[in-house]
């Protein structure tokens, strides 16, 4: 006997709820590499999950990957150009959100990588929104071009451009992680025992350090340059540290990073994230905007599916 209709309707969409749950993740590594954005990519995958629902389930079954990312790529580019008008009267620097990647389902971390969204920041929201679609998921041309309202040529002129930039801007070496989190630990004890020299000696000469504050939170308005300018930088702003304030080590964007946080553990003050040749630190990012560390903090307090765990309880400044 054939199953009533109702049922079948009852098991189609049961079938695509679990196949959205499983592309969920994908989905918000998308919109986050085209916004740099924890926070709003969130809000796209919810908006994504809501149109999702609103249309025919037969029409969303044909490629579900393909319906879906088109509506995230699309909610996503709307975004940023949002953020890009926004960024007008922004106070100070603006630097993508940090995400933890420890355990982050679906995000390679080569993909999301502060070197590599800082490139892209560089790029139109057309060019980013091209970029990301060809390079991370396989999109074709006439497929971008419906999203981005070009025609396929434009588009693949427009990625031949994107990726010349990404290539000559990101950085050329692969790093050592454990090379990576040696240099990350010795930044963070010269900075506790206030040594100078010991830090001076892990920074680049030429060492840049990035700050956002967005204006409500003390950091570098302008990026600081020079491997003492840097050094002395950071060490004055540890010793403006209230008492009880921690460092910890956890992995940021897919690489060790650093984050200061009070007695609680979701009370986050700063996340640093650093690029590094293995020998050397070239670039330090500093994101002090609690507007930028809300997703970050609620995933350190856990009790959250995107929680983060970790056994290190931090050392004190």
């Amino acid at each position: 006997m054939a199953e009533p209709r109702e049922c079948q309707a009852e098991q189609v969409g049961t079938d695509l709820n679990q196949a959205f749950a499983e592309l969920r993740p994908a989905m918000l590594a998308l919109a986050y590499r085209i916004t740099g954005s924890r926070a709003d990519a969130e809000d796209i995958v919810q908006e994504c999950f809501l149109r999702f629902h609103r249309a025919r389930p037969e029409e969303a079954v044909r490629s579900l990957k393909a319906y879906l990312g088109t509506i995230t790529a699309r909610l996503s580019l709307n975004r940023l150009r949002d953020q890009r008008a926004r960024r007008e009267t922004y106070v100070g620097e603006w630097l993508p959100e940090p995400i933890a990647t420890t355990e982050e389902p679906g995000i390679v971390a080569e993909d999301v990588s502060f070197a590599l969204l800082m490139v892209l920041e560089r790029l139109s929201p057309v060019e980013r929104v091209i970029f990301v679609l060809r390079t991370a998921f396989d999109f074709n041309f006439a497929e971008i071009a419906k999203i981005v309202g070009r025609d396929s040529a434009a588009c693949r002129k427009a990625f031949s451009r994107a990726r010349l930039r990404v290539l000559a801007e990101r950085p050329r070496f692969s790093i050592d992680r454990e090379r990576h989190r040696a240099l990350v630990r010795g930044f963070m004890e010269a900075t506790r025992g206030q040594d100078l020299e010991r830090l001076v000696s892990l920074l680049d000469e030429k060492v840049e350090l990035h700050g956002d504050g967005g204006g409500k939170a003390l950091t570098a308005k302008k990026p600081v340059m020079g491997s003492r300018a840097v050094a002395q930088f950071v060490l004055a702003a540890t010793r403006a540290r209230p008492p009880g304030t921690f460092v910890i080590e956890i992995d940021l964007n897919g690489a060790p990073a650093l984050v200061l946080r009070g007695q609680e553990p979701g009370n986050i003050a700063a996340a640093f994230l650093f690029e590094t040749d293995g020998e050397r630190i070239h670039s330090i990012f500093s994101i002090a905007n609690p507007d930028k560390l809300a997703a970050l903090s609620r995933a350190l307090r856990g009790g959250g599916k995107n929680s983060v765990t970790t056994t290190d309880k931090g050392a004190e400044l």
